[in-house]
């Protein structure tokens, strides 16, 4: 270990011994009634799990970092002294999630089109993408090539892009993007690669090409910085079944787009055209491609850290309801300014993005949420606590553990998810993202409405939010989910100058600046996470003590859909 690296823990290790070793804060009591139970959860707790996890001493709590395990370790502490049961792999509290840093080589990179003397070769770091590859060191596929349009399969909708189209055996070309014929939350599902990859390889197809609009002057510049580059990702025991299928994942601009399209029946643009006027343009390209790639890869381990309180009920207890926070955040900026890990800082004595709002909140809410559960009468269902890795770097950590979960799958019956509750205002109301698809929706607002909160509609659908968090791995497995947020109704007169959840997101979103003691101008407001841990308190234990387990609303996507993996 770095001497720099032996003092940081050792800073770290101190603060984590003087937290434990203070007497905990007397929360409020239990009524007669345990069913009218509301916590009282200590601002000074909350404050300390947030002081902990952003401190400097952990570096920004970056995925694979010594910064990172501190955190995962001071975690696990706090389940031991609340009383937790491990509920990780062997007896213990860490679940493992694999884990890689993966290089293309860029010379290994190849996409001919056609053969012989009239074959055409774009160039990887200009005209074309050749990527890593989560799964293959090497390969190398010739094939021919079918355009799939937006590489999607929506008969509920009436539009099917595989439709009539074979290919087996064969590379995929398509677009992003997809058709606007659905509600934005589902749209935001089915444009995302993983839903494409899938779509393809169950198909049969071995390779695929996502074809760009950017012409190759705009293009070249994204492509040189995606082949020099290392991803994060999950390892190959661990990545997308799809990879599996799908030898070689690659992109091209425009102008190679256009040269795919060379012998094709219409022009890219014609099919363009055709697809953005509601109408599917699959077709052969009547071509045959060649495409080559080879991955340098480094596997390490990250930790979910997972504790669990029994239930109590025998009918019901095999059933669990899963709480999450992302533990983890981006890291720091090298000597130079530069962060590979997206951490943006524009002070130079100050490199590190702690991530105090993002979401060393949450995961203080989290916690506090189990000392609650803890102080009060013990639930009927059991209740897992997740504090989950690599959230940063593309969900992973919850992926890997919605898939290859700890308990039974089958027993998940609900997720409530806390991801940068952003508590630097007086919050009048809770945004529960996914509250309309299931039972969920009522549980929460009756939950806030005891506080004084309201649950409202998402007010940034552009966003994507929906798909942008955890719970979304847990919805991929049909488990009925919620994320919470702070709202946008605020009493705070800082609203109307910008200080409010935009406020925070436009300023100190993934800054150095998402820190305690802040010098520029970001004020955590301890009391209100306090607010947010009893709301979330109250939501996770009527789920917990319902008769009846969380179920999709009737004829929502998202249930149906993904149902079936229940």
């Amino acid at each position: 270990m770095k001497t720099s690296a032996r003092l940081a823990f050792a800073s770290s290790a101190a603060i984590l011994l003087a937290t434990a070793c203070s007497a905990p804060v007397e929360t409020g009591g239990e009524t007669a009634d345990a069913g009218e139970f509301i916590p009282d959860i200590p601002v000074e707790n909350i404050e300390a799990h947030i002081r902990f996890l952003a401190h400097d001493a952990l570096q920004g709590r970056a995925s694979g970092s010594e910064g990172y395990q501190i955190a995962t370790n001071y975690v696990a502490s706090q389940y031991r002294l609340l009383g937790l049961q491990p509920a990780g792999d062997e007896g213990g509290y860490f679940a493992a999630v694999p884990m890689q840093y993966m290089s293309p080589v860029a010379e290994a990179g190849r996409l001919v089109i056609g053969e012989g003397d009239e074959a055409v070769e774009l160039e990887n770091g200009s005209n074309l993408i050749v990527s890593a590859h989560p799964v293959h060191d090497q390969a190398s596929i010739t094939a021919e090539v079918v355009f799939v349009g937006y590489g999607l399969s929506l008969p509920h909708h009436g539009y099917d892009d595989y439709d009539g189209i074979d290919v087996n055996g064969r590379i995929v070309a398509y677009i992003g993007g997809a058709p606007d014929i659905m509600p934005s939350d589902e749209r935001s599902h089915q444009q995302r690669s993983s839903t494409k990859r899938a779509n393809a390889a169950e198909r049969g197809a071995i390779g695929y090409i996502q074809i760009s609009s950017a012409p190759t002057e705009n293009y070249s510049g994204f492509a040189a910085r995606a082949i020099s580059g290392s991803d994060i990702a999950l390892g190959p025991d661990g990545a997308e079944p799809a990879y599996n299928q799908l030898m070689v994942a690659s992109g091209v601009s425009r102008e190679g787009g256009e040269a795919l399209f060379a012998n094709a029946d219409m022009t890219l643009e014609e099919a363009l055209e055709q697809l953005q006027s509601g109408e599917p343009a699959s077709m052969p390209l009547n071509v045959t491609v060649t495409l080559e790639q080879e991955t340098t890869r480094e596997l390490y381990t990250d930790y979910n850290v997972v504790g669990m309180i029994p239930g109590s009920d025998p009918e019901l207890a095999d059933e669990v309801v899963v709480l999450t926070a992302h533990l983890d955040h981006i890291g720091h900026t090298d000597e130079n300014g530069v962060s590979t890990t997206g951490c943006r800082s524009n002070n130079e004595e100050d490199r590190i993005c702690n991530g105090a709002v993002d979401n060393a909140s949450g995961s203080a809410i989290m916690l506090e949420t189990a000392r609650a559960f803890m102080e009060s009468e013990a639930p009927r269902r059991s209740v897992l606590f997740v504090a989950l890795a690599a959230e940063e770097q593309g969900l992973l950590g919850s992926e890997y553990f919605a898939f290859n979960p700890t308990i039974p799958e089958e027993n998940m019956v609900a997720n409530v998810n806390l991801d940068m509750p952003v508590i630097v205002y007086d919050f009048a109301d809770v945004i529960a993202f996914g509250a309309e698809r299931s039972s969920l929706g009522p549980i929460a607002e009756r939950a806030a409405a005891r506080l004084g909160v309201t649950i409202s509609p998402d007010p940034i659908p552009e966003q994507n939010l929906f798909i942008r968090s955890d719970h979304y791995n847990f919805v991929r497995r049909g488990v009925p989910s919620v994320f919470l947020m702070t709202g946008f109704s605020s009493p705070d007169p800082r609203w109307d100058e910008g200080e409010g959840f935009m406020g925070f997101l436009t300023t100190h979103y993934h800054r150095q600046s998402d820190e305690v003691d802040s010098d520029e101008d970001l004020e955590i407001l301890y009391e209100q996470g306090a607010k947010f841990a009893n709301i979330n308190f109250l939501i996770a234990r009527e789920i917990a003590n319902n008769d009846e387990a969380p179920t999709w609303n009737e004829g929502d996507y998202f249930g149906e859909f993904f149902g079936g993996n229940r």
